[in-house]
């Protein structure tokens, strides 16, 4: 049973820094979605103002209200790992006031015992008058255990009070914490529900206009489509080249034929750990999707990602490889095409580009600047192999 107390206690005690890591996880979370929500609250607001695409604010708000709930949900999870951090140190604090007060009960008895035998002539006159040598080491002993026993339990009792303490200005920190969160989390809750009402505004106004968006979004699919076929000729070209390149250096030694292979090699090991281009958030997926209100009405085929950012922010290539072509296309303004050996990343929606075809680029290397269209600040990011197009979030780490 003394065994099993034992091992329970080491328990605890290992699952104390556990604890404190997993706050501090925790608190990285919550600091990393708000930042999140800041940003797209940036995006909302200078769709408002330079753009009518309700579409586009639909598709910031419900990120944002998305994001807003994974914030109160986190918020709540971090709420009770403090709950239970004060739990125990509620505990602690009854544990180490119990020790301090049996400590102060021995010091207690032990001053009496020293009050009463206080006169050092009662000292001498208790020790000497000892039955024997044996019986006055004794006393002699039993004397200057007290006094030593004294000195110990002040000591004690000193360290315990500081402990104590300690332990309870933990405990008022603690709680502090626990108060700040819980505030921050009501606030949240009424963001949350502001979105949540800015949301069915949109939807209602949406649903009232829907002829009106179905022309800006016959539109925006032609963009699309010229977008994509471009960028399939792009890579059509590219890969035809490679192949007649390396048919004609077949059964030769090509230095640029390996680094190609080692590049294409490198390039494929890094699979879910490519740094990501800009800094932002996801509003637009791979793949095909339909639209949020019009169930009905398909959306263009996204090849890529559309990543929501502010205005100006940085581009940067995910790899290291050779810049092929610089193009504007409408609807997606300046887009850049890098060449990784057999894979190809795109990079659209720049207003301005810092490099040219044939340049070499790094891992981070600057391509240029995002552009605000049409009231949205969106990088729109693709991942080819070969002729194949690939969704971008699953090479990004």
């Amino acid at each position: 049973m003394k065994r099993l107390g034992t091992i329970v206690a080491l328990l605890l005690l290992g699952a104390i820094p556990l604890a404190g890591q997993n706050s501090a996880k925790q608190k990285k979370q919550l600091e990393a979605l708000r930042s999140e929500i800041a940003q797209l609250d940036r995006q909302i607001k200078a769709n408002d103002s330079k753009s009518a695409d309700a579409a586009a604010r639909l598709e910031l708000t419900r990120k944002k209200v998305e994001t807003g709930k994974e914030l109160v949900s986190q918020a709540g999870r971090e709420l009770d790992s403090l709950e239970i951090e004060l739990e125990r140190k509620q505990r602690e604090i009854e544990l180490a006031s119990g020790q301090l007060d049996t400590t102060m009960q021995l010091y207690g008895m032990l001053v009496r015992k020293a009050y009463l035998s206080r006169d050092t002539k009662l000292w001498f006159v208790y020790i000497f008058t000892g039955d024997g040598l044996g019986q006055t080491l004794r006393r002699a002993a039993y004397m200057k255990s007290i006094s030593g026993s004294l000195r110990s339990q002040a000591k004690s009792i000193k360290d315990k009070k500081a402990s104590l303490e300690q332990q309870k200005a933990e405990l008022d920190s603690l709680k502090t914490g626990y108060r700040m969160i819980l505030s921050q989390r009501e606030a949240d809750l009424e963001a949350l529900k502001a979105d949540e009402k800015a949301e069915k505004g949109i939807v209602d106004a949406l649903k009232k206009d829907q002829a009106a968006y179905k022309k800006k979004l016959a539109k925006k699919q032609k963009e699309a489509d010229a977008l994509n076929r471009k960028i399939q000729e792009m890579v059509a070209a590219e890969a035809a080249a490679q192949r007649k390149k390396a048919e004609s250096q077949k059964g030769k030694s090509s230095p640029k034929a390996k680094a190609d292979v080692k590049l294409s090699a490198d390039f494929a090991g890094n699979k879910g750990k490519l740094p990501w281009p800009v800094s932002g958030t996801v509003v637009g997926r791979y793949g095909q999707h339909f639209h949020p209100v019009y169930k009905n009405v398909a959306l263009p085929f996204n090849n890529g990602v559309n990543i929501a950012t502010q205005a100006g922010a940085e581009v940067r290539a995910v790899f290291e490889g050779e810049v092929r072509q610089v193009v504007v296309m409408p609807g997606y303004n300046q887009c850049i095409l890098v060449q990784h050996g057999e894979y190809y990343t795109f990079y659209c929606k720049l207003k301005d580009v810092s490099v040219k075809a044939g340049d070499k680029v790094k891992t981070g290397t600057l391509l240029g600047h995002v552009d605000t269209i049409s009231g949205e600040t969106q990088l729109h990011f693709q991942v080819w192999k070969g002729t194949d197009s690939m969704d971008p979030e699953k090479w990004l780490q």
